[in-house]
This record gives structure tokens, C-alpha cells and sequence, in this order.
């Protein structure tokens, strides 16, 4: 299933991109496409596809709601991650966070491995940085 808004593509069910990241086209917009597959308990493969405008990533879009709220540089940013498509915000923050259960080249990236997920990481993380 396919469903477009102006801005976002979600690509949902089967992915027949190949693995990495690849160029795609749809409705004539330049688009680049990542495939991540995980090994999961309930599944044997998952796998998750996204399309984003070409040149456009979460590193993107965190710049630029820095920006709109004026703020200059990336002091006391955070950003948490566990996915290929995450290392682009990784990079923009001040602090970067990777979840228990990120792929190693995200973990290999962060300032600060978490607990995973299923264990509240996120909530571990922001005690040990005194932000709750």
C-alpha cells in the first residue's frame, strides 16, 4: 500500500527495494529509498521501506526546526536512534543516542548507547542526562 501526502511517501507491506539505499522515482518527484531489514522474535525478517525527497533526511529536518525556532548551532540537542535512516539526525544533534537493540553502524555513531526499546531506553537515556 502506497499513500502520499505534498510532502511524506510511506511505503508499506512487501519491499522489492534492494538492499541499501537506491535511487527511485515516483510521480515524476526524485526520491531515494532505503531498505532495513531486522531479525525479529515474531517475525523472521521485517522489513521496513522509506522514501524521502532526494538530498532530504531526519539531519534535515532537524537543522531546519532549529532554525524556525532560532536557534543557532545544535547545543543541548538529542537525538535517538537505532536505524540506518536516523544516522542523519545522529549527526545534526549536540548529543547523539543510539537504542540497545540499533544496527552497530548506529551504536558505532552515538555518544551514548541506551537500553533497547522494549526496556524503556529512551527513559534511561534522559535520566542519564538529567533532562526528566
Amino acid at each position: 500500500m502506497l499513500g502520499a501526502s505534498r510532502r511524506t511517501f510511506a511505503l508499506t507491506g512487501a519491499c522489492r527495494l534492494p538492499a541499501g539505499t537506491c535511487g527511485v522515482r515516483f510521480g515524476g518527484a526524485g526520491l531515494t529509498g532505503r531498505r532495513v531489514c531486522r531479525h525479529s522474535s515474531k517475525r523472521a525478517q521485517q522489513a521496513n521501506c522509506e522514501l524521502s525527497p532526494r538530498g532530504i533526511d531526519k539531519g534535515v529536518g532537524v537543522a531546519r526546526a532549529l532554525e524556525y525556532l532560532g536557534r543557532t548551532g545544535n547545543a543541548r540537542t538529542f537525538g535517538f536512534g537505532d536505524s540506518g535512516n536516523d544516522l542523519g539526525m545522529l549527526a545534526a544533534v549536540e548529543t547523539a543516542v543510539a537504542m540497545g537493540n540499533a544496527m552497530p553502524e548506529v551504536k558505532a555513531v552515538a555518544d551514548y548507547v541506551t537500553d533497547d526499546v522494549a526496556h524503556d531506553g529512551t527513559v534511561t537515556a534522559m535520566r542519564h542526562f538529567g533532562l526528566i
